[in-house]
């Protein structure tokens, strides 16, 4: 009898356990604003809307290429200030606008051979130069990612590559502050701003990339000048000139401050 007893205790707990519905705590998440817990795809569902409702405008750009290895920095170069980066392309490779924007340039640039230049948002331009070939024309609109050139060697190149630019308001910017280029993406740092003064102001003093930590005012030492201080902070002489009101004839003191962001 009291084995029968125990048997039908089993059965009823068995039966009880097919028939409940358990939830599993460890997979609910308390968000702030809602009144029940949610569950962890319904949370990854809201950070990844908040997400893009914060996202920046520089957030939105991707690099020009696939693939493309740096081969030169941005920064002073065999005498001469180098406004932009050159990424390796061979020849034919296929050049993508960075984001949307209007054609304002395309053809013959001299040195930079065959140029398109895209103005976007925010005052912010793009340049693509040493192209083998254009895809699109002088005042077309082209969405981001779309096909605009292909890479060469025209101009002023050794070699086939493609000389990429950004500046804004005519003042270019070294295009690692945006791109992470190893990674073929837009660098975490870039991801909170809207201009890129803004993002050069916050990374300039603490350094990005390959770049060294500048500080706001350098001390001129002996044996210093406008282009040894220019090229120990890939910073433009004229740019230096600017924020201290000298010119690039001016004799420099030591222990001078150079105002330098």
């Amino acid at each position: 009898m009291r084995v029968i007893f125990l048997l039908l205790v089993l059965l009823f707990f068995v039966g009880f356990q097919s028939n409940a519905q358990y939830v599993n705590t460890d997979e609910l998440v308390i968000v702030p604003g809602l009144e029940a817990p949610v569950s962890l795809t319904e949370y990854n569902v809201i950070k990844t809307q908040e997400q893009e409702q914060y996202k920046s405008y520089l957030a939105g750009f991707m690099v020009p290429g696939n693939g493309g290895k740096v081969i030169s920095d941005y920064g002073p170069r065999s005498g001469r200030m180098h406004y932009g980066t050159d990424l390796k392309m061979e020849r034919g490779d296929t050049v993508y606008a960075v984001n949307d924007g209007n054609i304002t340039r395309s053809g013959w640039g001299s040195g930079f051979g065959n140029i398109i230049i895209i103005q976007h948002a925010n005052n912010i331009e793009t340049y693509y130069a040493h192209l083998s070939k254009f895809l699109r024309k002088e005042g077309e609109w082209v969405a981001k990612g779309e096909a605009i050139a292909l890479a060469g060697s025209t101009g002023r190149a050794r070699g086939s590559h493609l000389h990429f630019e950004i500046r804004q308001e005519g003042r270019a910017f070294d295009p690692e502050l945006v791109f992470d280029f190893g990674e073929q993406q837009i660098r975490d740092e870039a991801r909170n701003f809207e201009t890129l003064v803004a993002l050069h102001q916050t990374l300039k003093p603490r350094g990005y990339s390959n770049n060294a930590a500048i500080p706001e005012f350098y001390k001129v030492r002996s044996g210093d000048s406008l282009w040894v201080i220019s090229r120990k902070f890939k910073t433009p002489i004229k740019d230096i000139c600017r924020l201290n009101n000298i010119s690039e004839n001016s004799v420099l003191q030591i222990g001078q401050p150079l105002k330098m962001y």
